[in-house]
């Protein structure tokens, strides 16, 4: 039983460089803000993964009741590590998947960062009518595609127009409704060769690059900032901010708010291994309230919106207390007020 845990717990190695051959896929109808074409990948290691424990399973019988114990007792940790290139292009690499279950205590990804700090000219691109304000929405997709099919390839049906390489209908595979209870996010820099910019360059200037706001800047400062390399703290808290904002459940973001408390328990975010912030999900759902239809819910009608609101959160409230999620339930009849 020990070579065959072994064989089970032994995560793969990250790749060492993001010149792998990445595979986009396109096996769902995203309701992150992407498109095709663009920077995120799912990396396919050719040597056997943990994640496949199919011929232990077949080699003999006493084998696969082995297998098939340890796999029932086992705690399902998954690793996935995401290595961000220029502070723009994804590559996702499962590296553990003990087994594959729809609810998991520990989801760790690694967010490993190479290459220098994204450019002017690059950040155009990624800015106004059609563009997405950043490459946050492809951490968002591989949660989204994460919540529906868990950490599995890309899904192909027999009818797929292989021409093409895409599918004709998005929305065909059953979702799996994968609950994740503690969602780790580790940054860290992996790039060996630049350097990180002086200590008088702040975070706010870096996260100005990111918002578009220096284009018209040409101190030395803006001019020199992408020959360097991006702290990790920073990105940690870019997103940070931007997880936040999904968490109010705003007119824009309410439908990707959702899904987050939907489907984890708690996040963390660590800087080189040490804890830089927590989202505590149970005291973030507690606070929420209908303010108003132009403030909330914008992805419903109008006049669906404070109904919808108060509808979603008690049906929250009972599925996360159900899943085994930290909880705390209102101390009054809020919600059976508020349910109009």
């Amino acid at each position: 039983m020990i070579i065959i845990e072994h064989v089970l717990y032994t995560p793969l190695s990250p790749p060492l460089t993001l010149e792998s051959d990445g595979i986009e896929y396109h096996d769902l109808s995203y309701n992150a803000w992407v498109s095709r074409g663009r920077n995120a990948c799912y990396n396919h290691q050719s040597k056997p993964s943990s994640s496949n424990c199919l011929p232990l399973l077949l080699t003999n019988h006493r084998i696969s009741t082995e297998t098939q114990v340890i796999l029932g007792r086992m705690k399902v940790d998954y690793i996935l590590d995401i290595s961000v290139k220029d502070d723009l292009r994804l590559l996702l690499t499962w590296l553990s998947v003990p087994c594959l279950t729809t609810h998991i205590t520990t989801l760790y990804a690694n967010v490993r960062l190479f290459g220098h700090v994204i450019e002017k000219r690059t950040i155009r691109s990624q800015l106004g009518d059609g563009g997405r304000l950043g490459f946050h929405w492809y951490f968002y997709a591989a949660l989204e595609r994460f919540f529906r099919y868990g950490p599995v390839g890309e899904k192909k049906r027999k009818e797929e127009d292989e021409s093409s390489g895409y599918p004709r209908n998005t929305k065909e595979f059953e979702d799996r409704k994968m609950l994740i209870d503690t969602l780790v996010l580790d940054f860290q820099s992996a790039d060996l060769e630049l350097s990180f910019p002086p200590e008088d360059v702040t975070y706010k200037q870096w996260s100005r690059r990111h918002w578009g706001l220096d284009r018209g800047d040409r101190s030395e400062t803006s001019e020199t900032l992408s020959s360097y390399k991006t702290r990790p703290e920073w990105l940690c808290e870019y997103l940070k901010a931007w997880i936040s904002g999904l968490l109010y459940m705003s007119y824009h973001t309410s439908k990707f708010g959702q899904p987050l408390y939907e489907h984890i328990g708690t996040i963390q975010m660590l800087v080189d291994g040490q804890l830089y912030h927590e989202f505590d999900l149970a005291a973030w759902l507690a606070r929420l309230r209908f303010t108003d239809s132009t403030s909330m819910m914008g992805h419903l009608p109008t006049d669906d919106r404070q109904s919808g609101f108060w509808k979603w959160k008690k049906e929250t409230l009972l599925r996360r207390e159900a899943q085994g999620f930290p909880v705390i339930w209102p101390s009054d009849d809020e919600l059976g007020r508020r349910e109009v």
